[in-house]
């Protein structure tokens, strides 16, 4: 087989040129040297700031659940707060991504914080439990635009050798959320008030979107004159066109074909239905009740159709079959291609036993040893330190030597050792115990996110007229393996939570724990501490350590399909240093 042959093979999405989809590239590709020295620095510093934010509104609200239940008294809906951001954050990625490819970067982002901070001023405005949901679920739509959007774009403008720089840098963002959201909420719930840990996104998310819309210029123009530009172009829309037919169909073919409305549709559906079922399952409803399995048969079936639409079905109903812009958001050669599932899987299996992690270390902190919300945040600086080492780490190891697999495999021993660490504190656990089994997960998942990510960027043939909306989109699956993982995590790891305390509860006979659901359960416990060395703090303890091991296991599965993960490497000849400009 000849060499260009074997280039063809290696091609992941074998899409033949057309003159829209082109069009549709452009329009949210930069342009090479688009932001230099200081303007990148700043640039980079916007994007992390807004990822920042994003980060923080799933990490801060879990330091606000007792509170929000007492003042709204329904504690059983308070799982929402958390599943309301991070389901929509997963299921739009997707969508996003798309989007940024038809109108561009900027006014996707522009987009994206407007609707996140409409989120944040309906929550923190609220004066129900269902008004609170609602402007979660709001926020998540405009936080999922941002995560995907922010790696696309701090990805985008820098050359492939200095690709894992950025992207180690951008991934600490969420390393420092994770300690300084239970902080701050803990601090704005004690001593202030909980709707702060909302109105804080108003001030911050401003910032950085004026930062961004100054330091990024694809154009090199005056921001004057993009103001001047934008406002002109508004000007010349002539309404007259908003009341014919062709407009209207138009609209109607491109939200069919190009955003693929139908296939995102019954995925959502599947997926929310499927994780409605664990929410409810022994908690709501028994595991075994006719509601349950509904959810999650129907979840699983729905998914399941969403990938034969966007497989064959959406081929045969494209009208343009030609027009690559006109292409379903799951595509099956991405799919299918070993070198970029595997590193997504990964990403998705290590997500889940991170945050299961992160959401249950509190959770013991808090229930077990009787810590504050903002205490039981201070225990969790070690994990969020050696996150912050190993993504900065594996950007400047790959940047040099061009090594991308062996920072995956690192990532996924490390996990395995450190979620078996960690199953081996208990109540009887000294502080230094509790520091040291959280170093090893840390260090597992800023190895493991730069690497992913960066491992199916390069799996992208640069010279093809394509090469940026396959960047974009690759990359925007990569922010939805890693959401979807964070969804199912916290789900996840709730579900064994419940299901081993309710055994346990019932097993003991303890009063007055007994027929109260979970929620009770923990409300009781929270208010009416005993010490850790009691028999419900015993039995606490035990509970989530099941979780942990849970967690293992998904490590464990992430470290075998590693194994696995492309070969591929950055290239560091000297020819590639001279080519590395600010742009792919």
């Amino acid at each position: 087989m000849s060499g260009r042959e074997e280039s063809k093979n290696e091609n992941i999405l074998e899409l033949s040129k057309s003159e829209a989809y082109q069009e549709s590239a452009e329009s949210a590709a930069p342009q090479k040297n688009i932001i230099a020295n200081t303007g990148l620095f700043l640039c980079i510093g916007s994007l992390t700031l807004i990822l920042f934010i994003t980060a923080l509104d799933i990490l801060i609200v879990g330091t606000i659940i007792d509170v929000v239940a007492e003042q709204f008294g329904e504690y059983s809906k308070t799982g929402w707060l958390v599943t309301g951001y991070s389901l929509p954050n997963a299921i739009f990625s997707l969508l996003w991504g798309r989007l940024a490819s038809t109108i561009g970067f900027q006014t996707s982002v522009v987009f994206a914080i407007a609707i996140f901070e409409a989120g944040s001023l309906v929550a923190a405005l609220a004066h129900s439990m269902n008004m609170l949901i609602a402007g979660r679920v709001i926020a998540g739509v405009g936080g999922s635009g941002l995560q995907t959007l922010c790696f696309v774009i701090g990805s985008s403008m820098v050359g492939e050798r200095s690709r894992p720089l950025i992207i180690s840098v951008l991934s600490c963002a969420f390393a420092i959320a994770a300690v300084v959201g239970p902080i701050i909420g803990g601090a704005f719930t004690t001593h202030v008030t909980w709707r702060w840990c909302f109105y804080i996104n108003l001030p911050i998310g401003g910032l950085a979107i004026i930062l961004f819309l100054l330091t990024y210029n694809p154009d090199k123009k005056r921001f004057s004159t993009r103001i001047r530009g934008f406002l002109e172009s508004l000007l010349k829309i002539d309404p007259r066109k908003l009341v014919m037919k062709n407009l209207w169909s138009e609209c109607f073919k491109s939200l069919i074909f190009k955003f693929d409305f139908i296939g995102f549709s019954i995925n959502s559906a599947g997926l929310v239905l499927f994780l409605l079922g664990l929410t409810f399952g022994g908690n709501v409803y028994h595991w075994g009740s006719g509601q349950v399995i509904t959810y999650l048969v129907l979840g699983v079936v729905l998914f399941l159709c969403s990938l034969v639409y966007d497989f064959f079905i959406f081929d045969i109903l494209n009208p343009q079959a030609t027009n690559m812009a006109f292409r379903p958001l799951l595509l099956k050669k991405l799919l299918i291609h070993p070198a970029i599932l595997i590193p997504n899987l990964v990403t998705f299996l290590l997500c889940v036993g991170y945050n299961g992690q992160m959401i249950y270390s509190v959770q013991f902190f808090q229930l077990v040893l009787g810590s504050s919300a903002w205490k039981a945040g201070l225990h969790l600086i070690p994990i969020v330190i050696t996150n912050v080492i190993a993504a900065i780490t594996s950007g400047i190891v790959t940047k040099k030597y061009g090594v991308v697999k062996p920072m995956l495999v690192l990532g996924g021993v490390l996990g395995v050792i450190g979620a078996g660490l960690i199953t081996l504190m208990d109540y009887k656990s000294n502080s230094s115990m509790q520091i040291g089994v959280l170093i090893l997960p840390g260090f597992s998942l800023g190895f493991v996110l730069q690497a992913s990510l960066m491992t199916t960027q390069l799996q992208i043939q640069k010279d093809r007229p394509e090469a940026m909306v396959d960047f974009i989109e690759i990359t925007a699956f990569n922010t939805f393996m890693k959401s979807l993982g964070t969804t199912f995590g916290g789900i996840l790891s709730t579900t064994v939570f419940t299901a081993s305390l309710s055994e346990k509860i019932s097993k003991l006979h303890l009063e007055p724990y007994v027929n109260q659901s979970v929620d009770d359960m923990i409300h009781y416990r929270i208010n009416n501490f005993d010490g850790k060395h009691s028999v419900i703090a015993a039995t606490l303890s035990d509970s989530i350590k099941n979780v942990f091991w849970m967690d293992l296991g998904f490590y464990g599965l992430g470290f075998i399909l590693c194994i696995f993960a492309s070969n591929k490497k950055l290239s560091v000849s000297k020819t590639s240093k001279a080519k590395d400009d600010l742009c792919v």
